[in-house]
């Protein structure tokens, strides 16, 4: 099923459509901190997030309750959202949801009462009747794909005890797009985003830390010098995005109580763990609200997308707000371009034209997908 998208037309331009994939070019090249945005409401009657973003094209999940964190899987284009949620996962609670595509293939996890209501890693082309479940090369309990540069697909699954029935350790898993063949690169591990070869997540080492593979067991920590905990969500084959948290201290005259706070703070780094760089902003760029943590989660050419928490805001939907990063590493504070009613963001991904897919709420926490659209 397709509904009609309010894309803006002097917002979008579309200029040509092939393999099934829209492609759409928004007049300047690159972005600046001083950048407008047109935030396009793709869930306006449900509700839903925009996981993936690709070639101005925006994926993710619709939602039949205002708040819902789930649903069916769909793809949003310039012709409007084609509902992907595949027929075989049937039943009460069946879900599915797309976190990640490139050109004509999206990936993503569902359950169903055909899978035990256990999360499967899935792939589509476009279509619902196109899904497929992605093989795992070990005993498990479901997993799911985050991410693929058409090329490669990542993920993860949950494997099982000797025993077959107690839950195990997640592995690391690489899927081959042209032979579907599955790869477990390593337990303790998650991988969430791939490009060129190069494959981010994490590794459980007591808590998570930041690791990049190239498509083998053997792993490279990012974990910055004087981390505490972090991970890697993204890459562009160059570059690695993420967080890392660190304890710091805040009540040095305290004499009894807690001394150390945990900050979180968006970082970029090269390949290795020396490379780190904290590109946290400290205050948004639109109304000058302070930034308690923030965290980046894609890479696309100059473009970082992420989001960030206004402690001011906490325990309400205002606490996280969108932003992306420039090439000069400033933030734009993406929620100054909300529509009316909506107080709080993320943004999930972004791709190489500046598009960011991401979610905004309401203050009574419904949730509704969104695209970002840079504007000429």
């Amino acid at each position: 099923m397709k509904t009609r998208l309010p894309i803006p037309r002097l917002s979008i331009r579309k200029l040509t459509q092939g393999l099934g994939l829209a492609v759409y070019l928004l007049g300047a090249s690159s972005l600046s901190a001083q950048t407008s945005y047109t935030a396009v409401d793709l869930t306006t009657s449900a509700s839903g997030a925009a996981q993936a973003a690709s070639g101005g094209q925006a994926a993710g999940y619709t939602g039949s309750v205002p708040n819902a964190f789930t649903g069916r899987a769909t793809l949003w284009t310039g012709d409007g959202a084609t509902d992907l949620h595949p027929s075989f996962l049937d039943g009460t609670g069946a879900r599915s949801v797309v976190l990640g595509f490139a050109g004509n293939l999206q990936v993503g996890s569902g359950a169903g009462a055909s899978t035990g209501n256990r999360n499967v890693p899935l792939a589509w082309h476009d279509t619902a009747a196109s899904a497929t479940m992605l093989s795992i090369p070990f005993t498990n309990a479901g997993g799911q794909a985050n991410a693929t540069d058409g090329l490669q697909i990542v993920g993860s699954a949950i494997g099982l005890t000797r025993d077959g029935t107690t839950l195990g350790s997640a592995h690391a898993v690489i899927w081959d797009v042209a032979s579907g063949t599955a790869t477990d690169i390593g337990t303790d591990a998650n991988l969430y985003d791939v490009a060129s070869g190069q494959q981010v997540g994490m590794v459980q080492k007591g808590i998570a830390n930041a690791a990049l593979w190239r498509g083998t067991k053997a792993y490279t920590l990012l974990h910055p010098k004087g981390a505490v905990v972090s991970v890697a969500n993204g890459t562009d084959g160059f570059r690695q995005v993420g967080y890392a948290g660190f304890d710091i201290r805040v009540r040095v005259e305290a004499v009894k109580g807690a001394k150390d706070k945990r900050f979180n703070y968006a970082h970029v780094w090269t390949g290795t763990a020396a490379s780190a760089l904290n590109i946290h902003p400290y205050a948004s760029n639109a109304d000058g609200a302070l930034f308690e943590h923030s965290f980046a989660t894609k890479v696309a050419g100059p473009y970082i997308a992420g989001y960030v928490n206004v402690p001011s805001k906490i325990n309400t939907p205002a606490y996280n707000r969108a932003v992306v990063w420039d090439a000069s590493f400033q933030a734009i504070d993406l929620n100054a371009y909300l529509p009316a009613g909506f107080i709080g963001s993320q943004a999930l991904d972004v791709d190489a034209e500046g598009n960011v897919a991401g979610v905004m709420t309401k203050a009574d926490g419904t949730r509704h997908a969104v695209l970002w659209i840079p504007n000429p």
